[in-house]
């Protein structure tokens, strides 16, 4: 029997994509193994796959080699805080730093990544070691790029970055250029990542997107409502997935004091605590919310009990202008009417099916106009719950991973 390792350089707990793909192969048939950077709190035994982890593992993250800024520092890694650091050093440094990378990108890795008969890469940092095992087993790779991650920062961004910086994200650039060229095939999220990647690259990704696989769910002791003790006369609007560069907060933020005071906000995920002060500062610590995270397989149950949910993403750079996040599927399969940005890729969905309120995200007085016209209009929330039910059976995970099974078939001769 065939055997897929996927591998990925986060916490598998923070990754639903690799989750999903992972236990995708088991159902195929497949040995499904999932290799994991950084330990996850998640019980092996009560996956649908083997999950091991690299101990003591110290190696950078995407964020990290692309240059992005922390969202906050208290939650960054000791790994991450000396890779910024040298990244702001002599060249002395960063070469002495690429050793150090190469030592932790192959050696380390090794002792932990089993025998495969197909790697499915999530992302390039580990990349050296897979490339290593690839030739060793004659097996190939498959290249998941979940971002276009070179054009995260902005070019405005880039430009103002040290030296030190800008070397590291030529060495992330490099390896990545490396892994496209050799990988057996290359996947990501939507059409407008493709774009860019085949611009860039000459290739063209297969696209796979990242819907919500119900399958996975599983019911949470409480909800979202139950936890913030709302009843359900308080409107409650979320905003699901980690805090990222490219998400307007801050404007989300001063469009909640422009709101009623029986309108709540919940922040669903990691990386929030930074927006503490601000939240402070607008006296919104009694309706705007931040939760955390919650387990991948009981986020879509735990949302659920929302009014709606906001996606504040804004064009920052050529990526998040065409991201397709988590959170959009991850909202429609919760069944909730949605506030989005006019972005190509989540425009695209949203207006086809009509599920949602267009918003500017960094036009405060936008947002607070959308979800007062929404909450007034009980025959449109009623509208757009009928159309979720559509959305929701067509975004659907089964039918993207018949395009993952075609895939992974065609590569192995099958």
């Amino acid at each position: 029997m065939n055997t897929i390792v996927s591998i990925t350089p986060t916490r598998l707990e923070a990754d639903s994509r690799t989750y999903k793909i992972a236990a995708s192969f088991r159902r195929f048939g497949f040995v499904s193994i999932v290799v994991e950077g950084q330990p996850s709190a998640l019980d092996p035994s009560a996956l649908p796959f083997e999950l091991r982890t690299i101990h003591d593992f110290i190696f950078p993250s995407r964020r990290a080699m692309s240059g992005e800024p922390a969202t906050h520092t208290t939650q960054q890694s000791v790994t991450e805080r000396i890779w910024r650091t040298l990244a702001d050093s002599t060249p002395i440094l960063l070469f002495l730093f690429l050793f150090w990378y190469l030592l932790r990108g192959i050696v380390v890795p090794l002792k932990y990544i089993p025998k495969a008969s197909l790697y499915y890469l999530h992302e390039y940092s580990l990349y050296p070691a897979v490339y290593v095992l690839s030739k060793r087993y004659n097996a190939p790779i498959v290249y998941d790029a979940h971002d276009f991650y070179r054009a995260i920062l902005s070019p405005k961004e880039v430009a103002k970055r040290s030296f030190g910086w800008r070397w590291v994200m030529a060495f992330g650039q490099r390896v990545e250029s490396h892994l496209v060229r050799n990988a057996s095939a290359v996947v990501t999220v939507s059409k407008g990542i493709a774009d860019l990647y085949e611009h860039t690259f000459g290739r063209r990704p297969i696209v796979i997107r990242n819907c919500h696989d119900l399958r996975i769910d599983r019911e949470p002791v409480s909800n979202l409502r139950e936890s913030l003790a709302l009843s359900s006369g308080q409107l409650l609007v979320v905003a699901v997935g980690n805090c990222k560069q490219g998400m307007a907060i801050r404007e989300t933020l001063e469009a909640m004091t422009e709101l009623p005071s029986d309108v709540h906000l919940a922040f669903v995920g990691r990386f929030y605590d930074q927006y503490l002060p601000d939240i402070h500062r607008r006296h919104l610590q009694d309706r705007v919310h931040i939760v955390g995270p919650v387990k991948l397989f009981e986020l879509v149950p735990f949302v659920r009990t929302a009014d709606a949910a906001i996606l504040p993403y804004y064009a920052r750079s050529p990526n998040y202008k065409n991201c397709l996040p988590n959170g959009l599927f991850q909202s429609i399969a919760a069944m909730l009417p949605i506030f989005y940005p006019s972005l190509p890729e989540i425009r695209g969905i949203a207006e086809r099916y009509s599920i949602g309120t267009s918003i500017e995200p960094l036009v405060p007085r936008s947002i607070s106009t959308a979800i007062i016209a929404l909450a007034n209009d009980a025959q449109r929330m009623s509208q757009y719950r009928m159309n979720l039910a559509v959305a929701a059976q067509d975004l659907a995970w089964e039918k993207e991973e018949t395009i993952l099974e075609d895939l992974v078939l065609r590569i192995l001769g099958q």
